[in-house]
């Protein structure tokens, strides 16, 4: 079977809502008390990879547009101000406003040591001053990201 950019967003999206209903049933205590972060971190790192395959899969379905899918790390943005598909030159607007998109694209991954307090013991904060165990941003993207991709693939449809 031939892989697509198609095939690995629906796959993306696929581990994404398993991790958030994964996270959901279990309780933080496992993992040192870090699971819902990885979790977080889990769901998050299948969108952002869903959203990229999501945008190649728009360039490969429009040649007419003779843009390059790019290597490694690449979101709208990034791409040169050239000739895009307009689903993608809605995305780098998108990507610049606050929201959802803006949100995902730009999770720092890596806590920085100065955003969290260490307790008197010396010993790195499980959940680093933030709540992990709420994932309704994670489900908002989730769902935004998927209504996203369903609209663009049903415009791809229409020609």
């Amino acid at each position: 079977m031939r892989e697509s950019y198609r095939g690995q967003c629906n796959l993306h999206l696929y581990f994404a809502e398993q991790y958030l209903k994964e996270a959901r049933e279990r309780d933080d205590s496992t993992w040192g008390g870090h699971y819902h972060r990885a979790c977080q971190d889990s769901i998050l790192w299948q969108l952002l990879l869903a959203y990229r395959a999501h945008m190649a899969d728009m360039l490969d379905q429009q040649p007419r547009f003779a843009q390059p899918i790019p290597q490694g790390h690449f979101t709208a943005r990034s791409f040169p101000a050239a000739d895009l598909p307009p689903e993608i030159n809605e995305l780098a607007d998108r990507e610049g406003e606050e929201g959802w998109l803006k949100s995902l694209v730009t999770h720092d991954f890596i806590v920085h040591p100065q955003a969290v307090a260490a307790p008197s013991d010396g010993l790195i904060a499980s959940q680093g001053g933030v709540d992990f165990s709420d994932f309704s941003d994670c489900e908002t993207i989730l769902t935004e990201l998927s209504s996203l991709i369903d609209r663009h693939r049903a415009t791809l449809m229409e020609f």
